[in-house]
């Protein structure tokens, strides 16, 4: 079992997206995926064009034991198995913190115990940081850190750095909704550059508007537009993961 972590230091930067469109390219080019959504907000459904998020269970039953692996799987089509975090209440959100502090073991020994050896698990954390990003931190392979172009990205690296350098996994950034014609985002590639040497990966991820766009028409962003300067992006990346695993 090879474990990939999305995560960042705020909200709304893509991570969810991202998510979708790597377990995507990498189940294309022959890759057994599943993708696991850790993230609170729910949101997977949406971006694989299932739309609003009903009542099915999710990561937070399994955890909590209440359903198993896979009875919490999506249906869908892009090729790979998905589990969305779940509907929860505060008090559900609470205990579900409070498991993955105290005992971090439920997480794999709940959600990855029927997973193969060849698999290949994609896994969307909430924004660090949390106790479900300490619990996964603790067992991944491969952690990417999306970031936005902006000064809270920005002054992020500091936290998160730490925590990621005494993790298992390599730790590499990603720089996303990037673009080139703007001063202000060129400066702050500049400032991540001197902070993270080689662990800010030489390309980014273009601003697009093709992404709102597909979300807001409940249809997946390669299906939508295969074309885009996105999905080209994200295609580069899965290449680059795909060399970093083989």
């Amino acid at each position: 079992m090879i474990t990939i972590a999305i995560l960042s230091t705020e909200g709304g930067v893509g991570r969810t997206s991202l998510a979708v469109s790597l377990a995507s390219n990498l189940a294309a080019v022959g890759r057994q995926v599943r993708l696991l959504q850790l993230d609170p907000a729910n949101t997977l459904p949406v971006h694989l064009g299932l739309g609003t998020p009903g009542d099915e269970p999710g990561v937070l039953a399994c955890v909590t034991g209440q359903c198993l692996p896979d009875e919490g799987m999506l249906g869908h089509d892009g090729g790979f198995k998905a589990m969305s975090f779940g509907q929860a209440d505060l008090n559900a959100l609470i205990k579900f913190d409070q498991l993955m502090a105290e005992q971090p073991e439920l997480l794999p020994g709940r959600l990855l115990n029927d997973v193969e050896p060849q698999e290949l698990v994609i896994i969307d954390l909430p924004r660090w940081p949390s106790a479900a990003c300490q619990a996964v931190l603790r067992l991944t392979d491969l952690n990417l850190v999306l970031m936005a172009p902006d000064t809270n990205s920005a002054l992020g690296i500091d936290r998160v750095l730490p925590g990621l350098l005494a993790s298992r996994g390599a730790s590499y950034f990603v720089m996303n909704r990037f673009d080139s014609s703007k001063v202000l985002h060129l400066d702050l590639w500049t400032l991540c550059k001197s902070k993270l040497g080689h662990r800010l990966l030489p390309f980014y991820l273009h601003e697009d508007q093709a992404l709102p766009e597909s979300v807001a028409a409940g249809v997946p962003l390669m299906s939508y537009a295969p074309r885009s300067q996105l999905v080209e992006d994200h295609q580069k990346l899965c290449n680059w993961i795909d060399s970093e695993l083989s």
